[in-house]
């Protein structure tokens, strides 16, 4: 015995130059857990060679008698207890069909139903829809996103400006009024604006512009494009003016209103620039 894996154990071979595996299911006629209960190297063994192709050569134990070296006619044919082993399995296969009976179909038993027992009602065709054709049309770059644009959504005509402040330091702004929405969180396949704090979460919330009516103060009804933010189910939140948000649901931003996400230190003031020039 050479050498001892977890897979079996090899070893050398009186007539070859290849080392022989004894697979750890051909070890002993019992199973064997682990190959170190029933070899140990430097073992002398007796081995029955079953293959040797390509420069492998594959062993077993079990088909020989550690005692005598007889062969047990297991694992393969060859050997010196061979054709008895095979005279064996032919009788056997004999005496079993002895038992058996041929031409015969015997009827299959059932249990009587009861008579009292309603019929299971039939399941019917299921035709609602699954969601999964909404699901492949709502994807970018191979990410499902957890919105939606709302039938209302619209481009702005003002030119919105997104302005970041991390502490004293004012940082470049977005310029927010060349699509609809823009998704804000730390996947950046589809994050339109990066959130890379790790507070926030993956997709955190969306600033969507709608075409939305309102009321005005002298009774009049306009109708403008306005900026929305969402909390996209957020684990840690979007703050308007240091309020937290509710979450799947649109807050109406004004101008000069101040966004946080999460619990970064960065603020986002949203400004019409239209309206600095005036």
């Amino acid at each position: 015995m050479l050498t001892i894996k977890p897979f079996g154990a090899f070893v050398a071979i009186d007539g070859f130059r290849e080392h022989g595996l004894v697979h750890i299911s051909a070890l002993a006629p019992q199973r064997v857990e682990a190959v170190e209960d029933v070899a140990k190297v430097g073992d002398e063994v007796w081995v029955k060679i079953l293959s040797a192709e390509a420069g492998r050569v594959s062993c077993s134990m079990k088909a020989v008698d550690q005692r005598s070296g007889a062969d047990l006619g297991l694992g393969g044919g060859g050997g010196g207890g061979g054709n008895s082993g095979a005279q064996r399995r032919r009788a056997e296969a004999e005496e079993d069909l002895s038992g058996m009976t041929f031409g015969k179909l015997q009827p299959l038993d059932h249990a009587p139903a009861e008579a009292d027992e309603p019929d299971a009602p039939k399941q019917k065709a299921n035709f609602a829809t699954s969601g999964k054709l909404a699901e492949d049309a709502n994807k970018v770059n191979g990410v499902v996103l957890k919105f939606s644009e709302p039938a209302d959504a619209a481009k702005p005509s003002k030119h919105w400006r997104l302005y970041v402040f991390k502490g004293e330091e004012t940082l470049e702004p977005y310029h927010v009024h060349r699509q609809s929405a823009y998704l804000l969180g730390r996947e950046r396949r589809v994050a339109d604006i990066p959130l890379d704090h790790p507070s926030c979460s993956s997709q955190h919330a969306v600033l969507q512009f709608r075409l939305t009516p309102k009321r005005e103060a002298d009774g009049r009804e306009t109708r403008l494009v306005r900026p929305y933010v969402m909390d996209l189910g957020s684990t840690n939140g979007v703050y308007v003016n240091d309020a937290r948000v509710d979450t799947q649901r649109y807050v109406e931003l004004l101008e000069k209103d101040v966004l946080r996400f999460g619990y970064s230190s960065r603020e986002y003031v949203i400004l019409n620039a239209d309206a600095a020039t005036t």
